[in-house]
């Protein structure tokens, strides 16, 4: 009764102790080694992430020491005079750091003392779309490149630069350079660059002759992209002025040319009366030969579409007075005449 139980046989108290320790130190070193694991992990996916984190940084930082390195070396080039070396190092910023306007100015310097003066107009442009408050600065120095292009009778650049202050600072008078511009542009074909400049010109030319002649090259233009309702209004002022007798007979024709259009345009939408009118003024004189014939054709048109057959055939008649066998008027009206002929009783 009073004795403490004995361990089974074959077990002593000291073995059975080990024996249950055993197992848990395992269980317990497996968890430390576990332990040890997961903050090796850990540890490892946290070096991961700081690396992923200060690889952009590293780069932006790489990007803008390069940038800032091509222009403290462009700014020792152009300090010594040595524009085209400045020019190359401010463009290779740029492409490192497209927005800056420093650099922009910069390339617009640089390239005016280079005398690429095409690229000092781009960038002057590009400077004031980026930064409008300094769309002064950029004004003063596309008004720089065009008085160096007109220098250098470099029309594109000129015509850039021009453009380009027309954008920027609208109420800024262009002066001489704007009629070789405009002129330019007459001669490259450029229609929209035209039409805007040209009246610009004739208000900035010098004396009353030349600003009518300006406005005749500018009504001719109008006539180009079929615009002669504006176009008849300029002829009529030269004609009326008498101004630059050079081109009173010109815009005479012009506008017999204008009245023309504006008559076949009348008809083409199914207006005959209106377009009567206008054909009678094809034909006033100061008129073209051919334009007077072009409009003794469109009046046949219209006494047909108003039922006058006789009267279509007496216009028809007349456009072909003055003519040449072959020429288009000439078979366009016989045409028109044969089957008139053939549609008689």
């Amino acid at each position: 009764m009073g004795r403490a139980a004995r361990p089974p046989a074959g077990r002593s108290a000291r073995r059975g102790v080990p024996g249950v320790a055993v197992p848990l130190g395992r269980d317990a070193g497996w968890r430390r080694s576990s332990r040890g694991r997961h903050r090796e992990t850990r540890s490892k996916e946290e070096k991961e992430v700081s690396r992923l984190l200060v690889v952009p940084l590293v780069l932006m930082l790489a990007c803008t020491r390069s940038a800032a390195n091509h222009e403290d070396l462009g700014d020792r080039a152009y300090a010594t005079g040595s524009y085209a070396d400045a020019l190359a190092e401010y463009q290779l910023g740029r492409k490192a750091n497209a927005g800056s306007a420093a650099l922009l100015a910069k390339v617009g310097a640089a390239a005016m003392h280079y005398e690429d003066y095409e690229l000092a107009a781009d960038a002057y442009r590009t400077l004031a779309k980026r930064d409008r408050s300094r769309a002064d600065e950029a004004a003063d120095g596309l008004d720089r490149v065009a008085r160096a292009a007109l220098t250098a009778n470099d029309r594109t650049a000129l015509a850039s630069a021009l453009t380009g202050l027309r954008e920027v600072a609208p109420r800024r008078p262009l002066g001489r350079y704007v009629v070789l511009a405009a002129l330019d542009a007459v001669d490259r074909g450029d229609t929209a660059e035209a039409r805007a400049l040209l009246p610009v010109a004739a208000a900035s030319a010098l004396d009353a002759s030349r600003a009518d002649s300006l406005l005749f090259v500018y009504g001719m233009t109008l006539v180009r992209v079929r615009d002669c309702s504006t176009a008849v209004r300029v002829f009529e002022g030269v004609v009326r002025r008498q101004r630059a007798a050079s081109v009173v007979e010109q815009a005479r024709e012009g506008l017999g040319l204008c009245a023309l259009v504006e008559g076949q345009i009348a008809l083409e939408q199914g207006h005959p009366d209106s377009a009567e009118g206008w054909f009678r003024r094809a034909t006033a004189p100061g008129a073209s030969p051919d334009v007077v014939r072009g409009a003794f054709l469109g009046l046949g048109d219209v006494r047909l579409a108003q039922g006058d057959v006789a009267g279509a055939m007496e216009s028809y008649q007349q456009a072909l007075t003055g003519g040449t066998p072959g020429d288009t008027i000439s078979q366009r009206a016989q045409e028109k005449l044969n089957r008139l002929g053939k549609a008689e009783p």
